[in-house]
């Protein structure tokens, strides 16, 4: 129980949107026209996490590319 509460507290902590726009998944169709990078900070959490099954999973389905800009 103590480890699922710090993985939410954390992934809480992902970077979900920039300036640019939300971030959207490894399998997600991009956006023409936006220039997407990995996430660094969001990665980290999926492979520090890798134990706990559910962080990694939503970071890879949710959050793998960030929009750097238009």
């Amino acid at each position: 129980m103590k480890k699922l509460l710090i993985a939410l507290l954390l992934l809480s902590g992902c970077t979900s949107s920039t300036e640019d726009g939300p971030c959207i998944g490894a399998f997600d169709t991009k956006e023409p026209g936006v220039k997407y990078k990995l996430s660094a900070w969001n990665i980290g959490v999926g492979i520090l996490f890798f134990s706990a099954i559910i962080p990694p999973v939503l970071v890879l389905a949710d959050e793998t590319f960030c929009p750097v800009e238009k």
